[in-house]
């Protein structure tokens, strides 16, 4: 735990906030010498990767100079490292074209070579690390107003996160928000307008054969070339609307031999839709399998922990405050978990109203961002929030306390959008959901800033 000024300042929030709700924290955010910009990336793939690119240049450069040092280090040369990747880009312009427009507009933006980050598209991911995730969902039945929860905690090195909301004009595209590294637009966790939430792990489940609980594909040959997860998840959340979609896109890469599964050979994914299905995959790179769990509790790992413990044993139906603080749990919440993702699927308006509550890392003070929004805050996207967030000590408490206060913000304005819907005023509802979004994210970074030292506060790069 932090002691000292960096805790009375925020009991200081808190105090405050308890009696001038919102507009105690709302000046203080004033203090800061610029707001958050908001970035839009809804349009056609060149105008999204241009502004990708951009925001993120930074993070981008770091990450090519990690994979090239690394590649040196193995004596492969840039046009190895091209080559390797023809698989992975014949592959995507086949099911998924808009994505090398994408790209290549953000190596333009980022003033790189196309094909050399094509390659690092392609090849990097086999390189960032191999830990295992924890993603979890409670059964509709067992929560508050049938509500329908997801969630994950991303663990892998340390590497800046960020989170986007993207609608691209592709033809058959779903709009989707995802948590991804900030070198590139791909997915570790999602949720799309279809109502869809969606994560891939690491399968360490896969191998323990000895494991009653473990749902195992049959033996398989590694492919090594092709799309790993990262995408192929990013292209379920383009392309599917629940879990019966996903699952038979999962079985046409592993029949068609698109999937990479390289050395580890292997996916554990979690899916739950807006019907509050829960479903979980394990697939390789030649069989899929799959189980519908209605069980109360479905964790992907750890499923004995305190923080499956403390859901399981709720007396009470599941509300939102009680599955999301048990992402903070020093069970599942560990030093490698980068990002965490809990989400709540509206049933009636998933284009619009489901919402995802987004930490930048796991241990951090949660973001929400709502479907509808068109606009996400640079801090979400550049890594600049994961920068402050990852260096505090704060108690989970703290963060809590602040969430329930955002969260109550966050259901008053879920009432006023559907009286805008209702009437048919949408675009109204879309602006009003985007200056929320960047009113909070201005508050919340406001108090990550004020909290962390002086050296975690990088200076974003902005378009």
């Amino acid at each position: 735990m932090r002691i000292g000024f960096g805790n009375v300042r925020l009991a200081a929030f808190l105090a405050i906030a308890c009696f001038a709700p919102g507009k105690a924290l709302a000046a203080e955010a004033t203090k800061e010498p610029a707001a958050p910009i908001a970035l839009d990336l809804c349009g056609t793939p060149t105008q999204i990767g241009e502004r990708w690119g951009t925001a993120n240049r930074q993070a981008i450069h770091r990450a090519l100079e990690q994979y090239l040092a690394k590649a040196k280090q193995e004596k492969l040369s840039e046009e190895t490292l091209i080559r390797r990747a023809q698989p992975f880009v014949e592959i995507v312009n086949r099911v998924a074209p808009h994505w090398i427009v994408e790209a290549r507009a953000i190596a333009a933006a980022a003033d790189l070579d196309a094909n050399l980050y094509l390659s690092f598209l392609a090849n990097w991911p086999r390189g960032i690390g191999f830990h295992e995730c924890t993603s979890y969902a409670v059964s509709r039945q067992f929560t508050r107003d049938n509500a329908v929860f997801f969630h994950k905690n991303r663990d892998n090195v340390d590497c800046e996160q960020a989170a986007y909301v993207l609608a691209s004009s592709a033809p058959g595209v779903n709009k989707f928000l995802a948590v991804t590294n900030a070198s590139a637009v791909n997915c570790s966790m999602m949720v799309n307008d279809k109502g869809l939430a969606g994560s891939a792990d690491y399968p360490a489940r896969l191998t323990r054969k000895d494991d009653p609980n473990a749902l195992l594909p049959e033996p398989a040959e590694p492919q090594f070339r092709g799309v790993m997860n990262d995408f192929l998840l990013r292209h379920l959340a383009e392309r599917a609307a629940d879990c019966s979609q996903a699952l038979n896109i999962i079985r046409d890469f592993s029949d068609k031999g698109y999937y990479a599964g390289g050395t580890v050979n292997g996916t554990h994914w979690l899916f739950v839709d807006r019907a509050g299905t829960v479903m979980e995959v394990s697939s390789n790179s030649g069989h899929v399998v799959h189980k519908i769990h209605t069980q109360k509790v479905y964790f992907s790992r750890l499923d004995g922990s305190p923080a499956a413990t403390r859901l399981c044993q709720a007396t009470e139906p599941v509300d939102f405050h009680l599955f999301h603080s048990v992402s903070r749990d020093p069970s599942i919440c560990l030093r490698s978990s980068i990002s965490g993702m809990t989400v709540e699927i509206d049933p009636q308006h998933p284009e619009v109203l489901s919402c995802a509550w987004i930490a930048l890392p796991a241990k951090s003070l949660a973001l929400p961002v709502f479907m509808g929004a068109r606009r996400t805050p640079v801090c979400l996207v550049s890594g600049e929030l994961y920068n402050t967030g990852k260096s505090l000590n704060s108690e989970k408490s703290q963060w809590e306390a602040l969430e329930r206060r955002t969260y109550a913000e966050k259901q008053q304005l879920a009432g006023k959008i559907q009286g805008l819907l209702t009437t048919g005023r949408t675009a109204e509802a879309v602006e009003l959901l985007d200056k929320w979004t960047e009113d909070t994210a201005q508050t919340q970074l406001a108090i990550l800033k004020q909290l962390a030292p002086p050296a975690a506060q990088p200076s974003a790069t902005r378009p």
